[in-house]
């Protein structure tokens, strides 16, 4: 009687846990994909490790901060793992950009950033970073978008060392609610730099402003002509970085990526690193990564033009405390007060299994338990569309892209090579760089202006507009707020008309 009893109270318990386990609403998201059970597409072989935290690839987002040398690596980095792209992508006119060694100081060692589906900034091509050997050590030249002309090639310019911004006043209040300041930058005036002053200009919805820059490359710095880019939800697809063992993995492992990193993610755990010119996401939070380097984005906006937040702060205009909510949480993680999100798919599969509660910040946008999730999901979350790729697709953009990249990154080490002990430029040297327009795969190619064609940028400082499409006091814009090729009058001093194109949102 007593065995019948316990067999019974052993079924009730058992069925009492299942039904448990099989309850998904305590999270406000599906639960991860296990990776104990064979998933298709999703599965993660042996060797491979996918990280909920990591550097965002630098075609997806790059950061504005001083043109320095990046930090040299110890350690020299892998031969490029193999990557195809996946079996589907964001509808519209995005791009492959494949992956990159990027640098783990955890681990001292290295992990590959992902590639990422792009939709392009307008009249713009990617043109790759690359690791160059310095000595014992290992450098990161970063990559930048360069303008282009439809099926032409555009030399590049390297520039001598420009100085350090000049210490001047505040821009003070907005002249207009939807306005902003782009701050001010040094231009090349035929044998010296002059400062060209900012200006306040106007918000255009779904889109950041990423201002007039200098790039360092080790053989001067390359100008990049500021230019509207899309909002990051709106960029295409980031996918998360992953670590490989490639002697588990073995030498003819292909990589698909497939797990992605949710946008809400991207912006509310964004950090700046400048010393290795690249953002980063996820739990970086506490003294050991403050010391070397790494500031929250929210954090870094207060003393320097950051466009993400600069977009931001608008887009949360509703809630003028916004800022300082997301400073508060950043600190406050940053101290052990607030929970952290989980580093790898295994954590967040264990974390969400184990029903812990979700952790939401207060402006109800995140969900730091959920950080990655197929692609497919983060796509579909945001209310777009995804479409599927045949191998034959998928085959093209690896060849095309495989072959673009090297072509470009061959180029620019040909044109950068130089040696520790060679003199900084004292004047402009203009360099052949074979950058071509990239296709979107066979979609149809779009002005995300509203335009049917685009004007094409200069890389030379002289002769830059403040940015596309700009006069020089603010942008010149048609009767529907787009920008066009006409100029138009300076703003006046009640400062640019209000938008009403897009309902605030809070």
């Amino acid at each position: 009687m007593l065995v019948q009893f316990s067999r019974l109270a052993f079924i009730v318990v058992l069925i009492g846990l299942c039904a448990y386990c099989g309850d998904v609403t305590t999270s406000q998201e599906p639960p991860p994909i296990r990776l104990d059970a064979p998933v298709g597409p999703g599965d993660v072989p042996k060797g491979v490790e996918v990280l909920a935290r990591g550097p965002i690839h630098e075609a997806f987002a790059s950061p504005s901060v001083e043109p320095k040398a990046t930090q040299p690596i110890p350690k020299r980095p892998p031969t490029p793992i193999e990557e195809m792209p996946p079996d589907e992508k964001p509808e519209g006119d995005s791009i492959w950009v494949g992956g990159y060694w990027g640098w783990d100081d955890d681990r001292n060692d290295f992990l590959w950033v992902s590639g990422c589906w792009r939709i392009k900034p307008m009249n713009k091509e990617w043109v790759p970073g690359y690791w160059r050997e310095i000595g014992a050590n290992w450098q990161w030249v970063p990559g930048f978008w360069t303008n282009t002309t439809e099926g032409r090639a555009e030399s590049v310019t390297y520039y001598p060392e420009p100085p350090a911004p000049p210490n001047i006043a505040p821009a003070g209040d907005a002249p207009a609610a939807d306005t902003f300041y782009i701050p001010g930058y040094w231009m090349w005036n035929g044998d010296r730099y002059i400062w060209r002053a900012g200006y306040w200009t106007r918000v255009r919805p779904g889109y950041v402003y990423v201002a007039s820059q200098y790039r360092w490359t080790p053989t001067g710095y390359v100008f990049v002509a500021g230019y509207w880019d899309l909002a990051v939800s709106r960029r295409g697809v980031l996918y998360a970085p992953i670590i490989v063992d490639t002697v588990v993995v073995g030498p003819r492992y292909v990589y698909t990526p497939y797990y992605a990193i949710r946008d809400t993610i991207v912006l509310d755990t964004m950090f700046v690193r400048p010393i290795h010119a690249h953002y980063y996401f996820g739990d970086y939070y506490g003294p050991r990564y403050a010391a070397i380097g790494f500031e929250p984005a929210i954090v870094y906006s207060r003393r320097h033009y950051e466009p993400i937040f600069v977009y931001e702060r608008w887009h949360y205009r509703d809630n003028p405390r916004w800022g300082d909510i997301q400073v508060t949480l950043a600190i406050e993680r940053g101290a052990g007060r607030a929970p952290l999100p989980p580093r790898t798919l295994v954590q967040q599969n264990i974390i969400v299994q184990n029903h812990v509660t979700n952790v939401t910040n207060v402006t109800n946008v995140t969900n730091v338990t959920n950080v990655i999730a197929p692609a497919k999901t983060v796509v579909t979350a945001r209310g777009q569309k995804i479409v599927p790729l045949d191998a034959t697709a998928r085959a093209q953009v690896r060849q095309t892209t495989q072959a673009a990249q090297q072509t470009m990154a061959a180029d620019r080490r040909k044109s950068e090579a130089t040696t520790l002990n060679s003199a900084p430029l004292t004047k402009p040297r203009v360099a052949a760089l074979n950058v071509t327009s990239s296709s979107a795969g066979g979609t149809t190619k779009t002005n995300p202006f509203g335009a049917t064609k685009g004007s094409p940028l200069t890389s030379n400082p002289k002769d830059a507009k403040p940015g596309p499409f700009e006069t020089s006091k603010g942008p010149a814009l048609d009767s529907k707020g787009h920008p066009t090729v006409d100029s138009r009058p300076p703003f006046g001093k009640k400062g640019p008309p209000a938008k009403k194109d897009e309902k605030k949102k809070g």
